[in-house]
């Protein structure tokens, strides 16, 4: 729960344009238990009212939930690993690592050679030649006769215990979710399956806006089950001909089009707005009486933060061709999503439906079915109603800012916000993978203070 009551520290506590509301105090929160999680080790956040909106005019309570699936990814082996390890070394380093992470991809070529060459002089003797040359001659640094030998060993010993002690459980954690290897397909089933269930639990009828946040490796987990559950929710992708919903969609097409055709800021505004218009209109359909299926969909933003999604054709494919296959293939949902070919008959249909049609191209995200005509998003475009926004720290000489992190806008669509904190705040001169939702220290000292006065109340 650390990570979470941060999380809600910064985007709540600290934020009055959020939480003023009149009351004594209204950052306030609480920590309650909730079985939606589906383990009694996490309890949910809630706040108290927010500010009055448009949207919700009297206000709205907000609970946080924490997806938490460490326990389902342990387990993962060094050989393992060694496998992830060796699959990211031997690679093209002009065609298959992409030009943002070719540093950080030779500095592990330069670790793991030292590392193999320190194992393999641990086990040498001490009279270990070459040619009659000492190889120990070679080690200006070990110059004394017999110290060579136990100090490799010691150094060797050493990066075996970083390895199983800090590799292990947080590599194998990628290698776990990100390689879908036999050893592995039981723990990506799992952690998927906890996470479907969550998003069908908060779809019940006590929430009106899903938020979804994902960090590091938690956010290509985020957009894997944001992409499973549109999959399976057939009634929010349905439409009927002539609904005002309908109408939504038909600008959202147009939208999409245009954005297709030329990537401007005034396309791409248009483009999110129509996003909004129909994710709202899906948001206030009816709730669902008894046992008949859910025609809502609630998540209408998907927010990343230190995303390794950026490294996409180098973590999740051989190279950025084989991505770009996958997302024709409509394995990785993109923003906007992938314009379909429609087949004759469909072709008379959006026609006679008044969607706006190029007779060039024949594309369209929706397809028609039954009758009376319906028409249904195909099921690998969420973001046809879901705002992604990407928030990234652009990396100098690897340990500056955040190398893990980067833009999505390519390959996932012009359709995503990217947010550039080094345009925002300058350079960072440390690490910051982990800093995305850390207090400033003015932020932090007001904080404190609000608390101290309260307890002081």
């Amino acid at each position: 729960m650390d990570t979470i009551t941060a999380f809600v520290r910064a985007v709540w506590e600290t934020d009055p344009d959020a939480s003023r509301n009149d009351k004594p105090f209204p950052t306030e929160t609480w920590s309650r238990p909730d079985v939606r999680t589906g383990s009694l080790e996490l309890r949910r956040t809630t706040t108290r009212q927010s500010t009055k909106t448009d949207a919700f005019p009297r206000g709205v309570r907000s609970d946080f939930y924490e997806l938490y699936w460490a326990d389902l990814s342990a387990g993962s082996t060094w050989a393992q690993v060694q496998g992830w390890v060796m699959g990211l070394l031997f690679r093209n380093p002009i065609t298959a690592v992409p030009p943002n992470v070719r540093l950080a991809w030779a500095g592990l070529w330069a670790i793991s050679l030292v590392a193999v060459v320190l194992l393999a002089a641990s086990v040498l003797p001490a009279k270990a030649s070459i040619l009659g040359v000492s190889i120990w001659s070679l080690w200006p640094f070990l110059w004394l006769n017999g110290v060579q030998g136990w100090a490799l060993t010691l150094t060797a010993a050493v990066l075996a215990w970083l390895a199983h002690s800090i590799a292990v459980p947080y590599a194998g954690r990628v290698v776990r979710y990100t390689r879908a290897t036999p050893d592995n397909i039981a723990a990506r089933k799992d952690i998927r399956e906890r996470g479907l269930a969550l998003l069908d639990e908060l779809h019940g009828k006590d929430y009106e806006r899903i938020i979804v946040v994902g960090h590091s490796l938690g956010s290509i987990l985020a957009y894997d089950l944001i992409s499973y559950f549109w999959a399976r929710r057939a009634g929010a992708r349905t439409f009927v001909e002539g609904s005002a919903d309908f109408e939504a969609l038909k600008r959202l097409e147009e939208a999409a089009a245009r954005l297709g055709e030329h990537a401007s800021a005034e396309a791409v505004a248009a483009f999110r707005q129509a996003q909004r218009t129909l994710s709202e209109r899906l948001r206030k359909r009816a709730k669902p009486n008894g046992d008949e299926p859910d025609a809502r969909w609630l998540i209408t933003d998907f927010v990343t933060l230190g995303s390794p999604l950026t490294h996409a054709e180098f973590l999740l494919a051989k190279n950025a061709g084989e991505l770009e296959t996958r997302i024709a293939r409509r394995e990785f949902p993109t923003c906007p999503p992938v314009r379909e070919l429609l087949d004759p008959a469909s072709i008379v249909a959006a026609k006679a439906a008044g969607l706006p049609f190029d007779d060039r191209s024949s594309q369209l995200m929706c397809f028609p079915f039954g009758d009376p005509p319906r028409w249904q998003l195909h099921f690998a475009c969420p973001y046809a109603v879901v705002n992604w926004t990407n928030v990234h720290d652009p990396a100098r000489f690897v340990f500056c800012g955040d190398i893990i992190s980067g833009p999505l806008l390519s390959p996932f669509g012009a359709g995503v916000r990217d947010i550039d904190l080094r345009q925002l705040r300058g350079q960072s001169w440390r690490f910051s993978h982990t800093l995305y939702w850390r207090l400033r220290g003015s932020e932090g000292r007001r904080l404190k203070s609000r608390r101290c006065a309260r307890r002081s109340i």
